[in-house]
């Protein structure tokens, strides 16, 4: 085991899918068996992964299914949780810390990034020995009891190792979410199953701060006759805390009720070396030319939403002459332009995934450097839209086809990788577009044509000129040759 890692074989049902047992007593059974069930695949391009067109109707089908609906309200209120929670511990940091804020804060923020170097590839392991269902259902109870936790513990060391811990179980939770999806919904309905999953990801942004607000004036009134009363009215942050650990057990209670196929365990995993299996998914990536091509394309989407939220606010500020309601603007109409992505990345142009994917990295790359050029702020908004569209395109395009090509054996191995690997990506955009924008002098650049950008510009202007560069490493055909020989 280890060292050699089977080609996926090729197959007309989902990747990986399992077939639904018979169970006519579990509510929804026939329903599932019937949408698991579907036409051969007409002849497709090389990279080519499902068929369909632009349709309100397909994310309607996905929904119709019990099992993925199920996985979706809980994915979303449990996101939303997630983003209350993150403001949640900034607070915390800030006020636990007096006199040293930032650094406090910059220190939460690197210990919820550090895991996912270990914990995703684990995790991915974990996703294929054991049950998936248990192990989602497992990690909302342990994230409950960690968060849950933060608001009685007013410690910095404490909240420092807590959201370390938070951020470990949903990094073991990640993979086999995912590698669960192909088996709930079938082929050509993965992308806008991941766009409805992606969507109430970030669906929960600009809704995060209004909810903190709240939550922390429900704490303010919290009945001073109750027990723990001067926890909630000294601490603005431990009711949204409150919530954050509630979503989770709303969570798990949704994923409890679904009713998923048995998952197939490759032979003889149980007895490999932990280690060995958790490197055996980065090697499936690395020895397969679609899923290099993929992850890679993946993780140069994500660069690129490193590089939008690390110099979004300075280049609103700064370039633009605007301020915090037009920085709220913009990431609005990124929101806005995501939106559009998910239908969009329902196409099935005739070049097949990796033409769509590479178009859509061009595109994100082009637009940086065209924010770069044209600093206007009507110009700045339309281009968050065009920005948002490209970079939520090429990621659910790419994580659906990864889904759709990985056997059940390896896929949770492999989606431990490429998470792994695109929040890598994620970090490596934010911090090196901030350290080009904080290095850079504050009187900027004189170029050729009369063009003299300042510190933000350049360094969009350098982001987009290498995520454009970045579609070279887009390679790979539908079919995987015979990887590790």
């Amino acid at each position: 085991m280890g060292e050699h890692i089977p080609e996926p074989a090729p197959r007309d049902d989902p990747a990986g899918a399992a077939p639904i047992p018979s169970h006519p007593a579990a509510e929804g059974s026939q329903q599932d068996r019937r949408e698991h069930a579907h036409p051969p695949p007409s002849a497709r391009p090389p990279g080519a992964v499902g068929e369909g067109g632009i349709s309100v109707q397909a994310f309607v089908d996905v929904l119709k299914t019990r099992q993925f609906r199920l996985l979706f309200w809980g994915q979303a209120i449990s996101a939303l949780g997630d983003w209350v929670g993150t403001l949640a511990f900034i607070v915390a940091a800030g006020e636990l810390a007096p006199g040293n804020e930032a650094p406090a804060i910059a220190i939460v923020l690197v210990l919820r990034l550090l895991p996912s170097l270990f914990a995703t590839p684990l995790g991915g392991v974990l996703s294929d020995r054991w049950d998936r269902k248990n192990l989602m259902v497992s990690s909302d109870i342990i994230r409950f009891g960690i968060i849950a936790l933060v608001p009685f513990i007013p410690r910095l060391g404490v909240l420092f190792a807590l959201a370390f811990l938070q951020e470990v179980f949903s990094l073991f939770f990640l993979p086999a979410r995912d590698a669960t999806l192909p088996n709930i919904v079938r082929k050509e309905r993965l992308e806008p199953a991941n766009a409805l999953v992606m969507g109430s990801s970030f669906a929960g942004i600009p809704l995060a701060g209004p909810v903190f607000a709240l939550l922390a004036w429900v704490g303010s009134q919290y009945p001073s006759r109750l027990p723990g009363a001067f926890i909630f009215h000294e601490r603005a942050w431990a009711f949204p805390f409150v919530f954050d650990a509630l979503t989770y057990l709303v969570s798990a209670w949704f994923i409890m009720r679904m009713t998923l196929p048995e998952h197939r365990h490759e032979p003889g995993i149980e007895e490999e070396p932990f280690w060995d299996a958790a490197r055996e998914g980065a090697r499936y990536v690395l020895r397969s030319p679609l899923h290099r091509g993929l992850a890679w394309s993946v993780s140069v989407g994500m660069l690129g939403g490193g590089v939008l939220f690390a110099l979004g606010k300075s280049y609103v500020e700064d370039t633009l002459g605007g301020g915090n309601v037009e920085f709220g603007w913009l990431m609005g109409l990124f929101g806005a332009g995501m939106v559009m992505g998910f239908f969009v990345s329902q196409l099935k142009p005739p070049g097949g995934v990796m033409w769509m994917v590479r178009i859509s990295l061009l595109a994100m790359g082009g637009v940086l450097a065209f924010m770069a050029v044209f600093s206007v702020l009507w110009i700045g908004y339309l281009a968050a839209i065009g920005f948002g569209l490209a970079f939520s395109v090429s990621v659910i395009v790419a994580m659906s086809a990864i889904q759709a090509e990985t056997d059940d054996e390896h896929r949770g191995r492999v989606m431990g990788a490429v998470h792994m690997l695109y929040r890598g990506a994620l970090v490596i955009g934010a911090l090196g577009s901030a350290g080009l924008a904080t290095f850079a002098p504050d009187e900027g650049f004189d170029l050729p044509l009369g063009f003299s950008p300042d510190k933000n510009q350049f360094a969009l202007l350098v982001a987009g000129g290498l995520i454009a560069a970045g579609t070279v490493g887009v390679r790979g055909t539908k079919r995987t040759p015979t990887a590790g020989r």
